[in-house]
């Protein structure tokens, strides 16, 4: 069974709104939840490929090594398996496969803001696991959110793979951590990826690969920008760079104007002005530590049930319960 939900033309005005906001700031920032259009999940299903981008495998061994604890975790319940940020849920599948064959009693609930990775995520996954019930959820995770807490009845366990939770500021770690807290109830629980604190070498040959696939990613944002709110940024214009700062943890990253121009957007009726060598904030990566992660849990109504590790103990992903 396939059900879903759409919202696009809430997701095009938030855009908008927040495409205004953001480059009428000083400095300029435009918001990396954007960058996951049609275009942008394609771009990050090939960084998750490339070899300086080692999260993706550390954290399809910890699942692909943890599976049956995990299913031990959940029998002998029914439960929704809700993923946030599903993607083509590569990593996903190791679980769904082995939940699937364990003879475990569940719901597969993916959510994403691009409507076609979920598209064909569904239709792959109902070929694949005949009787599996998958119930696909279009947007963003505020908005995935509060339709599963309306709408999916029953235990939850949520999955926020890779380290997406790395995106966000403090302030907006908490407040998504509390959103999840809010749309769960006791036992329910979350398994959350975290990119730990490592040697900064490592982590910035992740973030600029040789590739340019990462460069793309960023620049895909411009690109949309153009064809959603008829805009004229020329990509060439920009140069793309990241760097790591290992004492707030913080990957950031950044797409600077190589010239000086003025930017026009139609749709905001507006027209932005660049120096030579502004930058546009696009994304945060932060890297954490064990002691962070305990933090936030708490801070959130959450208890640390486990931690699961890759053999370098790169990445974590932790299991998290809703307090009692």
């Amino acid at each position: 069974m396939i059900q879903a939900t759409t919202n696009t033309r809430k997701q095009t005005g938030s855009f908008a709104a927040d495409v205004l906001t953001g480059l009428s700031r000083t400095p300029k920032t435009l918001h990396s939840k954007y960058f996951y259009d049609d275009r942008g999940s394609q771009l990050f299903e090939q960084i998750m490929e490339l070899p300086e981008y080692y999260p993706t495998r550390s954290e399809a061994w910890i699942l692909e090594n943890h599976k049956e604890k995990l299913l031990d975790i959940m029998q002998p319940h029914h439960w929704n398996l809700v993923d946030l940020g599903a993607g083509d849920a590569a990593k996903t599948r190791i679980l769904i496969d082995a939940f699937y064959r364990g003879g475990l009693d569940f719901q597969y609930v993916p959510a994403d803001i691009s409507s076609y990775a979920l598209d064909d995520l569904a239709g792959r996954l109902q070929k694949e696991f005949l009787d599996l019930p998958v119930r696909p959820v279009p947007g963003d995770y505020y908005h995935a959110l509060s339709w599963i807490g309306q709408h999916v009845k029953g235990r939850k366990f949520v999955l926020f793979l890779g380290s997406n939770i790395g995106n966000f500021s403090e302030a907006e770690t908490i407040q998504f951590l509390n959103k999840i807290h809010q749309t769960l109830q006791s036992g329910d629980r979350l398994l959350i990826g975290f990119d730990l604190k490592k040697e900064g070498s490592i982590i910035h040959a992740a973030y600029n690969d040789s590739a340019g696939v990462t460069e793309a990613f960023n620049k895909n944002l411009l690109l949309r920008i153009n064809r959603d709110l008829g805009g004229n940024f020329d990509p060439d214009t920009f140069d793309f760079h990241a760097h790591y700062d290992p004492i707030s943890g913080f990957v950031r990253s950044y797409l600077t104007s190589k010239v000086g121009q003025e930017i026009r957007i139609e749709s905001l009726d507006q027209t932005f002005r660049f120096e030579e060598w502004e930058a546009i904030h696009t994304e945060n990566s932060r890297k954490f530590s064990l002691s962070d992660i305990e933090r936030l849990a708490a801070q959130s109504g959450f208890r640390v049930e486990k931690n699961l590790f890759d053999s370098k103990k790169w990445f974590v992903d932790s299991i998290w319960r809703v307090q009692d």
